[in-house]
């Protein structure tokens, strides 16, 4: 992100309460590595007691917060993100119409019924395999679960993203199914495009990538030559 502090562009980064970095999660704080067990935390209890229902409530404050400093152009706000960053990225616009653009690469948290579809070939899912391995293997709680999983079902908040989106999707990605991704893109309303990259899976972006979606946020032009270029004009 280091490019865009250079080019003269404000950058503001959400430390997730709750998931080892300096921001405990109120009063169920705990400490130390929680990489599992975010999705369905609190699920059993209601949509209220979600885990990322007050992660979600913290993105929408985030960006109020940041429109309301003095030196901030409040019509020119982006979101931007990858994977869990994606999500976030996808709920900021949903939640709050002061975002005017999106990004999101590879986005998390979507469509989590055709992920149980699926099977247990996810790290980033294994939470609710593992919820119904061991406390519940008859799944006389899925449809209950899934009901509440709903409310943060990233493809139940698309509709109402109403600013522009791009969307980069690797289809080589078994950490977050191409397929979830796409149902996150089919619910969108708006104005959106998706990129498909077909050698990747979920994993760090080259700086073509990189470049490109400094051009989409930044209104820039910055361009690659290719390797056909490249080579005319060393002859």
């Amino acid at each position: 992100m280091l490019a865009y502090t250079a080019a003269g562009w404000g950058v503001v980064s959400m430390d997730v309460r709750g998931q080892s970095g300096y921001s405990l999660d109120g009063d169920r704080e705990v400490r130390g590595n929680t990489v599992k067990g975010h999705i369905i935390r609190g699920a059993l209890d209601g949509p209220n007691q979600l885990f990322f229902k007050d992660v979600y409530l913290d993105v929408y404050t985030l960006v109020e917060l940041v429109a309301g400093l003095d030196f901030v152009d409040e019509n020119r706000l982006s979101s931007f993100g990858g994977s869990q960053g994606g999500a976030l990225a996808l709920v900021a616009a949903a939640l709050n119409s002061r975002i005017k653009q999106t990004v999101a690469i590879y986005p998390f948290l979507a469509d989590f019924r055709r992920v149980l579809e699926i099977g247990n070939t996810s790290e980033a899912y294994d939470e609710l395999f593992r919820y119904f391995k061991f406390h519940d293997p008859f799944h006389e709680t899925e449809e209950q679960l899934l009901r509440t999983l709903a409310y943060i079902d990233v493809k139940n908040l698309a509709h109402r993203i109403s600013c522009p989106v791009q969307m980069i999707i690797g289809l080589e990605d078994d950490v977050c199914y191409p397929i979830t991704q796409f149902a996150i893109y089919n619910s969108l309303a708006g104005e959106k495009e998706y990129h498909l990259l077909p050698e990747y899976g979920h994993e760090a972006m080259n700086v073509r990538v990189s470049d490109t979606v400094f051009n989409w946020l930044c209104g820039t032009k910055i361009k690659r030559l290719s390797l056909v270029s490249d080579l005319k004009s060393e002859r």
